[in-house]
């Protein structure tokens, strides 16, 4: 393997580690500022925020177990390497928001039924907009570090950072809400502010993760990928090799984290020498890999 290609290689894993250790750092921070304030005031926002972090603290544990593990290379018992961790840690990813999402309309829900007013909405507010704050710098980090590595691990991890830290803000305005209908002397509408906007922001929040959850599913399950961009490259340099064979049999497309996989069998004539197969073989790689760098190819050859 090159030495620039090994450098990025490293690189990238080096960013990843970083990335989870930044989310595990500050989901333990808003865990702890959204556990306190919310027993204190007895609010069930706060409380159900508390526990999307520790959600987020459990995801960013296995990001950094999965960093480790997607960079080893193919052993005995894994042929094809780990990239497979990646898509699977994402997924579980998507399932945790979703879980926080439905336990947070559950009980939300029971709120309502039970209805209970908060003992204060200042302090809250405060926390919520310090917690809000907080979230903005680590979403704001982990996309920057995926747009470099592409890694549906931190592409998951972003997204659901940027949920909590719209949650946040929401929730700070709710407060705030809560605080001018107790001030004019509305205190019978105060008590339903806090299990409302927990049930509006889960429900708006879900359809995210259920999308992303879906295609990390397809990729554990080998579907072609459904990013257009990735078939569309390898059926471009596949194009362009078809002239100087009598066509292609088969074309397999699967994807793997960061990885493609393209596996292609070419028809030619059966008068060619196995030199001239070798480097057609040879030369096809090269190109894909120029256009999909890291792309794992198998060519192989039918007579027509």
């Amino acid at each position: 393997m090159p030495e620039a290609t090994n450098g990025k290689i490293v690189d990238c894993r080096n960013q990843q580690f970083l990335a989870a250790r930044i989310s595990i750092a500050g989901s333990i921070i808003l865990f702890l500022i959204s556990a306190t304030v919310g027993i204190a005031v007895d609010s069930i926002t706060l409380i159900l925020d508390a526990s999307a972090s520790l959600v987020i603290l459990a995801a960013a544990f296995l990001m950094n177990y999965a960093v480790k593990k997607i960079h080893q290379p193919p052993d005995d018992s894994y042929n094809f390497g780990y990239h497979k961790y990646e898509p699977l840690t994402a997924a579980i990813q998507s399932g945790l928001i979703i879980a926080t999402c439905v336990v947070s309309i559950k009980f939300a829900l029971q709120d309502i039924v039970h209805a209970e007013d908060t003992h204060s909405y200042s302090l809250p507010a405060i926390a919520t907009f310090f917690a809000g704050l907080l979230g903005l710098f680590v979403t704001t980090y982990l996309k920057k570090i995926q747009r470099k590595v592409d890694s549906q691990m931190l592409r998951a991890a972003a997204q659901h950072w940027f949920i909590d830290t719209v949650l946040s803000f929401s929730v700070c305005l709710g407060f705030c809400f809560g605080l001018v209908m107790q001030s004019l002397g509305y205190t019978a509408i105060t008590p339903y502010v806090d299990p409302v906007m927990a049930i509006m922001l889960a429900v708006f929040f879900i359809s995210m993760p259920v999308r992303g959850g879906l295609r990390n599913l397809f990729e554990l399950l080998d579907a072609a990928p459904l990013e257009e961009g990735f078939a569309g490259k390898v059926k471009e340099v596949v194009e362009e090799y078809k002239p100087r064979s009598f066509g292609v049999h088969r074309l397999r497309i699967r994807k793997a984290g960061q990885r493609i996989f393209v596996d292609i069998c070419f028809l030619v004539k059966e008068n060619l020498t196995v030199s001239q197969v070798e480097e057609l073989a040879e030369n096809f790689e090269r190109d894909l890999n120029l256009k999909l760098p890291g792309c794992d190819v198998v060519v192989y050859f039918r007579s027509k």
